[in-house]
């Protein structure tokens, strides 16, 4: 296409040919059309993503999730509400208790000086009967607990503190009665209420016996403690005391335990 635009725009003799000019025309317009008809840069298209498709499992899945995140969030509010409900009920128990406490100050303000010193008298009465008479050596050991729990009534009945002595004299009413009950003798299955004793009491055994973990005779054995072992008694339940001794603690059939001689 140069080469005839050249040939055309080169000069010649007759230049002014009309021919001449009509080929030079004919050759801008053949320049003209072909430039026209050329290929446009073409503009690559847009990379459209796909769009994913939800299954009905997927669905399903998003819907249980939702119901999951609702039921935490009504558990969270339960606990909440459970915690509120715990306060509440602890501010009401501690009234209780102050009801409760001031109930029992109360009844022992109502213990009288007369009602006391006559159940004082009473016990006094009853052990100075069981020292006249023979008891087993076993019960000896109540009736020196008995002895003690009564005397501690009477000093406190001096201070004018009438419902702890009432207390004293109460426990001690309860082991004379142990005493003097001819079926108390016959329990030795640990069924009988256990009794904690205010003060110890020194003892021995009178032959080599067996320290158990618990007042019957199926329970663990617990040592065998020889003649002449030196215990201390600090609770009775039926026949069987509860010991103490240099390394172990645990219960003993009353009657292999003795008092000192003095």
């Amino acid at each position: 296409m140069t080469r005839i635009l050249l040939q055309a725009e080169s000069p010649g003799p007759s230049s002014t040919n009309p021919a001449r000019i009509r080929m030079l025309l004919i050759a801008i317009l053949i320049i003209f059309i072909l430039s026209s008809c050329e290929t446009p840069e073409s503009i690559p298209a847009p990379i459209v993503e796909p769009v994913p498709v939800i299954t009905s499992q997927d669905e399903k899945l998003r819907q249980e999730i939702a119901h999951l995140k609702k039921l935490l969030a009504e558990k969270d509010e339960l606990i909440k509400n459970q915690k509120i409900r715990q306060q509440d009920q602890a501010k009401a128990l501690q009234e209780v208790n102050k009801e409760a406490t001031r109930a029992q100050v109360k009844l022992h303000r109502l213990a009288t000086k007369p009602s006391t010193a006559s159940a004082i008298a009473e016990t006094e009465v009853a052990l100075a009967h069981l020292k006249q008479i023979k008891i087993p050596a076993a019960d000896q050991i109540l009736l020196i607990q008995a002895q003690q729990l009564t005397e501690t009534a009477s000093t406190l009945f001096s201070n004018d503190q009438y419902a702890s002595a009432m207390n004293y004299v109460a426990q001690a009413k309860h082991l004379i009665e142990l005493i003097t009950n001819p079926n108390r003798k016959k329990e030795s299955n640990g069924h009988s209420m256990l009794l904690e004793f205010h003060t110890p009491i020194k003892l021995h055994t009178k032959a080599n016996v067996n320290l158990r973990n618990a007042p019957n005779t199926q329970s663990r054995i617990i040592s065998t403690l020889k003649k002449a072992t030196e215990v201390t008694a600090n609770a009775s339940q039926g026949a069987w005391l509860r010991v103490q001794t240099n390394q172990n603690q645990g219960w003993i059939l009353n009657t292999g335990l003795e008092t000192e001689k003095n």
